[in-house]
């Protein structure tokens, strides 16, 4: 009778732990759908799906790496240094969740648990515009990043105040980011004539410093919709200019992208709202250690500051950097010693950078001086570093320069600004998670990337094991085994390689073993 209590004791506990495990249908897939399959299913701009539990199990150990560095979702702001709106974060739960399922062995449950699809959409995410710029078709012709900016006149003969731009992605398999700019100069309309292919190439901006950003989108972000009474303005007979960039791979695919105004319906005075970049490296007085220069094999930070001249009301930041920056944060400083953070990005990503909005309006006081403090690595150890050897970097707008911008959505300040809620759903728990699956440090990093005959390939094991580094292509066929089931300790690992007999192309280098990551690499000769 002893053995039989024993027994059903241990049969009880084994349940217990069992039910414990996250599955995919109970835990995982609402996770998936809620914050990663807007851009990570078919016919989009995620290299995978994750929609099936067949898509799922097939990312592997990677998929914790992704949750567990904070690469996915792709949110690069700080949330410990400011909560911004519409963030996309992952819960400490929910990256719980996702370690305890992995670890479990990825079950996937009750299949008639399983959450229906989200409902996708294709067409306005805030109702029918009032306006719709078409822009021109165009066809990538390149393997690698395309930065390019097409100008499409707006028509209007008198200013038009807008409480929304939107814009909607032609093919959302290929288009990255978009900024969108007005110009009443004529200077993009005459780089875009003296290109014979539709737009023009543009990679650090739009070619044009007077020309005026009004909005941005990058996959999974929301449109601007601003408060009663205020607009962003659109002067008579503008130009809309649209920086796009197509995300490598994307040769041969065509885009026909558009933009969608929707006017601000009030019959009082609308308070105009403008963009613009108080702290940049343009200016002596703003940037401290001017001009923004960073020798070859150096990392330096940069300060740059401004004193604002009257209340205003602050409703969204945008930090701009080119390849070598590492690390931006912006904030004030009241003239009573109030620190109001904004903004603080630790691991710059120019391919992640957006327009990020405040989770309610932010009164600034006459006499706050801004600030921002930069951080750029031109060393050979920072793997987004376009020349190699290093070379000295100066401010500019080629792919080779570098800035340094804080832009502000903002209006002038009346009374009661400060109680505009712009998003109030709850904020998500950030706290630091246990992962049973440790991988801080194991992110697969690949330079030079393009490359065209020589790959460096750095990791960090944590786990004692066997382990195989590979090549594949697009569609996951092994193309080159880099090495094969050696066994490996725990510690930093960096190997060169030779890939000269690979075809200009888009590849998946992989880190298979007990911990396992991928990168993307693009072969262009």
């Amino acid at each position: 009778m002893k053995k039989i209590i024993i027994i059903f004791t241990l049969l009880l506990s084994c349940n217990s732990l069992f039910a414990q495990t996250p599955t995919y249908c109970d835990d995982i897939a609402t996770i998936f759908y809620q914050n990663c399959t807007g851009c990570h299913r078919p016919n989009n701009i995620a290299p995978f799906s994750l929609i099936t539990y067949a898509d799922a199990t097939n990312t592997g150990y990677s998929l914790a790496d992704a949750v567990n560095t904070g690469r996915m979702p792709p949110w690069p702001p700080n949330a410990n240094f400011n909560r911004l709106a519409h963030e996309r974060l992952l819960s400490a739960q929910d990256i719980q969740k996702i370690n305890d399922w992995i670890s479990g062995g990825v079950p996937e449950g009750n299949i008639a648990n399983l959450p229906a699809l989200p409902n996708y959409p294709t067409g306005s995410q805030i109702g029918t515009p009032d306006d719709v710029l078409q822009l021109l078709n165009y066809t990538v012709s390149v393997a690698t990043d395309d930065y390019r900016c097409f100008v499409v006149p707006s028509g209007y003969s008198v200013d038009q105040m807008m409480k929304a731009v939107e814009f909607i992605p032609g093919n959302t398999a290929i288009v990255h980011h978009v900024l969108i700019y007005w110009d009443t100069t004529g200077v993009c309309q005459q780089l875009d004539n003296q290109d014979p292919n539709p737009g023009y190439q543009g990679f650090g901006g739009v070619g044009n410093s007077d020309a005026e950003l009004i909005g941005a989108w990058v996959p999974g972000s929301t449109p601007f919709i601003l408060p009663i009474g205020m607009g962003i303005n659109i002067p008579a007979n503008a130009d809309i200019v649209a920086q796009f960039h197509y995300a490598p791979g994307s040769n041969g695919l065509s885009d026909n992208s558009q933009i969608n105004f929707f006017y601000q319906s009030t019959s009082g005075f609308t308070r105009p709202v403008f963009f613009n970049a108080p702290l940049n490296h343009v200016d002596p007085n703003s940037l401290t250690e001017w001009p923004l220069f960073i020798p070859a094999n150096t990392v330096k930070t940069f300060h740059e500051e401004f004193l604002v001249p009257i209340d205003l009301s602050l409703l969204g930041v945008a930090p701009h950097m080119h390849l070598i920056g590492k690390k931006i944060n912006a904030f004030g400083v009241t003239p009573t010693n109030d620190t109001i953070p904004f903004i603080e990005i630790n691991n710059w990503n120019f391919h992640w950078q957006g327009l990020y909005q405040f989770r309610k309006v932010l009164k600034i006081p006459s006499g706050t001086m801004l600030y921002s403090v930069a951080t750029y690595d031109n060393t050979s150890t920072n793997y987004n570093n376009p020349n190699n050897p290093p070379q000295m970097v100066t401010a500019g707008e080629s792919t080779f320069d570098e800035m340094m911008l804080s832009f502000f959505e903002f209006t002038i300040y009346f009374p009661g600004d400060e109680n505009i809620v712009v998003d109030n759903s709850p904020l998500v728990s950030v706290g630091t998670v246990d992962a049973l699956l440790p991988s801080k440090n194991q992110s697969l990093i690949l330079y030079p990337n393009p490359s065209t005959s020589k790959l460096i390939a750095e990791f960090t094991i944590s786990v004692n094991e066997n382990y195989s580094l590979e090549i594949k292509d697009e569609m996951g066929r092994m193309v080159k085994q880099l090495f094969s089931n050696r066994k490996m300790e725990t510690g930093n690992y960096r190997f060169q390689y030779s890939i000269g007999d690979l075809p200009s192309g888009n590849y998946i280098v992989k880190l298979n073993g007990k911990i396992s990551s991928m990168s993307k690499l693009i072969v262009n000769k």
